[in-house]
């Protein structure tokens, strides 16, 4: 066992005082009768309490290198690295140096099963890319709420690690089975929602361009709350943005995506869509959200990976860029396609140039219609 000397020289120690220094010490010993090394420890100084959830969580500090890799999945290694990349990890330097992490390894080799299925390999790579991406927000929601949870005044870093630990052995089966619930929930109204033609279905293809009506909300003068809000603030508005859409949305309207400040929603029908955003607009009002603008457009667009292409995605976002706030402002496209019966109350704004848009825009202001008229 190392001494409390030895500890200082190797920089375990480093900017420690008092009881503070005496409780990382007590740690380490604990960390290497739990079995730790003193090179692990050292590796990761900075969060050493997190080392046995983190072995809880997949790592096992064994490592592959992409040869290894490379020989036990056949797979080869451009596409192994591409792979590597989409899962967010750092592309191995070369094919011999172990620095990929067994679990690791094994999530990226799954992609094997899909590409011997007859998925291409840039159809793998996108699916992976978009899990990664997607988890690792949900990931970071996780880990914050899970700090905010186990973090108690006056408890000491030993305790801090079982109470870590011990959540993670708990909540480590349960999680991986959520995830895949959600995924296939996720997926079946994917399946649910996408009308594939008989043309389609005899072309043997995806469903290509389609007739929809996009609609993008973003915070009124967010730029400047940036200023006056502390970063969690502001993602805690941004969030509750995106809580509020996605109450606001129903079948066969679809919440697609949240930017910051903005949300977009899509449906292949207007009407659905304009009422969705103007519950939307009354729902941010009643919350305490700041003002919201929100623009919309029709048109024909594609979809990959979840989210949308194609002129009335870009026009949309440019209508709301150009909307008052708490104003719902529509462009023509959509506007001529409204069933009279909807429930809407039009007044013309204009035709109005936008960026990026060839022609002038004729420009609507949605409300909805008075019940007293």
């Amino acid at each position: 066992m190392p001494t409390i000397n030895e500890f200082a020289e190797l920089g375990l120690l480093d900017g420690l005082e008092g009881n503070t220094r005496d409780e990382r010490v007590d740690l380490i010993v604990w960390l290497l009768a739990q079995g730790f090394t003193v090179e692990q420890v050292r590796s990761s100084v900075s969060t050493p309490l997190l080392l046995p959830t983190i072995r809880v969580l997949g790592d096992d500090r064994l490592y592959v290198s992409l040869r290894e890799l490379n020989a036990a999945t056949g797979m080869d290694v451009e596409l192994l690295n591409r792979l590597i990349a989409a899962a967010g990890l750092p592309r191995p330097a070369d094919l011999d140096t172990a620095v990929l992490l067994q679990a690791d390894a094994d999530a990226i080799a799954r992609a094997k099963v899909f590409i011997g299925m007859g998925v291409t390999p840039d159809e793998t790579v996108a699916v992976l890319r978009a899990l990664t991406e997607g988890l690792g927000h949900a990931a970071e929601m996780m880990r914050d709420s899970v700090l905010n949870l186990l973090l108690v005044p006056g408890e000491d870093e030993i305790e801090f690690a079982e109470a870590s630990q011990a959540f993670a052995q708990r909540a480590r089966p349960e999680l991986l089975a959520m995830i895949g619930d959600l995924f296939l929930m996720r997926l079946r109204s994917s399946l649910e929602s996408e009308a594939i033609t008989a043309a389609e279905r005899a072309a043997g293809q995806l469903p290509g361009a389609r007739h929809v009506t996009v609609a993008f909300a973003d915070v009124v003068g967010f730029t400047e709350l940036g200023e006056q809000l502390s970063p969690y603030d502001l993602e805690r508005l941004a969030r509750r943005l995106a809580d509020t859409a996605r109450t606001a949305t129903c079948t066969p309207v679809r919440f697609v995506k949240s930017v910051g400040d903005a949300v977009m929603l899509v449906s292949p029908e207007p009407t659905p869509l304009l009422t969705a955003v103007l519950d939307l607009a009354e729902a941010a009002s009643a919350d305490d959200l700041p003002p919201l603008r929100i623009g919309v457009a029709s048109g024909s667009a594609v979809t990959r990976a979840g989210d949308w292409f194609g002129s009335p995605v870009n026009l949309a976002s440019r209508v709301t860029a150009v909307a008052r706030p708490g104003t719902v402002l529509v462009a023509e496209s959509t506007q001529a396609i409204v069933e009279d019966t909807a429930g809407i109350q039009w007044s013309a704004v204009g035709s109005r140039r936008l960026k990026g848009v060839s022609n002038k825009v004729n420009l609507f202001r949605a409300r909805r219609a008075s019940t007293h008229e």
